[in-house]
């Protein structure tokens, strides 16, 4: 009996269809104007009949030569002689069939009007194919995996990559991203006003960065209660008002804590009337903060995950199934050095760990094509020798990159890198910096930013401007939520003066 199911499972072919292969490669040939989309859309591999795989290939490799008519280059056209003689030449026709089998396919179709069905019918059944491939190799996986986890993520890993098309396919031509990327350059001479990343809501950061782009790490880096997870959460909220989505992962605080502070910036509703329940405008500052709420609950696609333990594989799982459920523009973590590799057996160190973390949340941004801020935190070098420079016995004391905490993969990995720079001058004035200490593709700078303290927000000197809010330099420190908090952001200064339409 077992010999018979053997038996039955060697009949079953892979997904495939041999008429829309056919019906494919008769519209490059027939129809000139639609060779170049189709060609565009396939791969070799696509096709299951290897003769076809094999004519396609010439088809390509026509359609990527050019020739001279003219003042102008233009691309060789794909028809039956140009398929025929490029067999021949390459000693393939006879393997693929013949010029007879060539002439057949060319006379496939009486319409290519229908091309698109076709292409589609191809995709749908490589698509499938590979997805029986993947489940072979998952189900050998599963098999000589050293833990349930680790099989796991190889699983969505390659789910994902097929879904989105994003499979090593090797080396290719630049031809076609050179033309891409012109065109990109020649829409922002047109329009060069217009970021073309996701904006922060930092104006001169924007202005710097153009915005915040798909595939870059950015790293924003400080001494603990600096006001990291402020500044990343103000981020987070001007792109979530964007209409984007975002995923927060914080190992330091909960999601209480973070809506929190969010309901405290956006309604200008003191943190520590929030925390105590003590709320001096009473009616008015509940209607503030429902306002908020509402905002928050129907326009702002949040998704948050407190989970103190999470490590790196989690979060691309995580971060995967979101993108593919609702999308995904933006993701935040906070903070690197609170993270787990998950990796038990390692005996390199936690320098090497936190390299192994700082590389996967490279090639997550990478992989899902979305700007990833990760959080960390800096040497107390840095902030004695903020100390120490006050008197002049030392340098400025300015933060620098070798003051990134427990790696120096993070300087490594990280398209931007940014410091939080906070100084006093003893006699209770604070001055805070957003210094741009790496920028891989533009200029590095240094921009005066604002805390206000009260609602838990930094800001800069548009925004001051534009909310009519006033600076005092006298204003002491003081606390600003009335107890100490988890991230010891004591320091409120400037003064913060809401304006009358605040």
């Amino acid at each position: 009996m077992p010999a018979k199911k053997e038996q039955v499972a060697a009949t079953v072919t892979m997904p495939n269809s041999v008429e829309a292969e056919q019906s494919v490669l008769c519209c490059i040939l027939r129809d000139e104007a639609f060779q170049a989309e189709i060609i565009a859309a396939l791969k070799p591999e696509d096709f299951y009949q290897n003769n076809h795989s094999v004519i396609f290939s010439a088809m390509r490799e026509i359609n990527s030569e050019t020739h001279r008519s003219g003042d102008e280059n233009r691309a060789n056209t794909v028809n039956i002689a140009s398929v025929i003689d490029h067999l021949r030449r390459n000693g393939q026709l006879a393997a693929v069939g013949d010029i007879d089998y060539i002439t057949r396919l060319n006379d496939f179709l009486p319409s290519t009007a229908n091309y698109d069905e076709y292409l589609s019918i191809v995709l749908r059944a490589s698509k499938m194919r590979q997805l029986i491939r993947i489940c072979s190799d998952v189900t050998q996986k599963a098999r000589s995996a050293s833990s349930a986890e680790e099989a796991i993520t190889y699983a969505e890993e390659e789910i994902f990559k097929l879904s989105q098309g994003g499979a090593n396919g090797g080396l290719v031509s630049l031809a076609d991203d050179t033309s891409r990327a012109l065109w990109e350059i020649n829409e922002r001479f047109l329009n060069p006003g217009k970021f073309r990343g996701i904006q922060t809501g930092i104006r001169r950061l924007d202005r710097i960065t153009n915005g915040l782009h798909g595939g870059e790490l950015i790293v924003i880096a400080a001494r603990p209660g600096v006001g990291k997870s402020a500044l990343s959460m103000n981020i987070v909220e001007h792109v979530a008002k964007q209409g984007k989505t975002v995923a927060v992962f914080s190992l330091e605080m909960s999601n209480q804590q973070l809506i929190e502070r969010l309901l405290s910036s956006m309604s200008t509703v003191p943190l520590e009337y929030i925390k105590s329940g003590q709320l001096p405008g009473g009616a008015s500052d509940l209607t503030k903060l429902r306002v908020a709420q509402e905002t928050i609950c129907s326009s702002m696609r949040l998704y948050g995950n407190d989970y103190a333990n999470i490590k790196p594989s989690e979060i691309a799982s995580q971060c995967r199934r979101l993108k593919a459920q609702h999308g995904l523009d933006m993701v935040l973590i906070d903070y690197i050095q609170l993270m787990s590799g998950g990796d038990k057996s390692r005996s390199d160190g936690r320098q090497q760990e936190v390299a192994a973390i700082s590389r996967a949340l490279k090639l997550l941004a990478k992989e899902l094509n979305v700007p990833v801020i990760a959080l960390s935190q800096l040497k107390r070098d840095a902030e004695i020798r903020n100390i120490k420079g006050k008197d002049g016995s030392t340098g400025g004391g300015e933060p620098v990159l070798s003051d990134l905490r427990e790696s120096g993969a993070i300087e490594q990995d990280a398209d931007i890198v940014m410091f939080i720079h906070k100084e006093s001058d003893g006699g209770g004035n604070t001055k805070y910096s957003l210094i741009i200490a790496k920028h891989r593709n533009g200029e590095t700078g240094n921009i005066p930013i604002f805390w206000l303290g009260k609602i838990v927000r930094f800001v800069d000197e548009e925004y001051l401007m534009q909310h009519g809010i006033r600076v005092t330099s006298e204003q002491p420190a003081e606390q600003s939520n009335g107890e100490p908090p988890q991230d010891e952001m004591d320091d409120v200064a400037p003064e913060y003066v809401p304006s009358d339409e605040e």
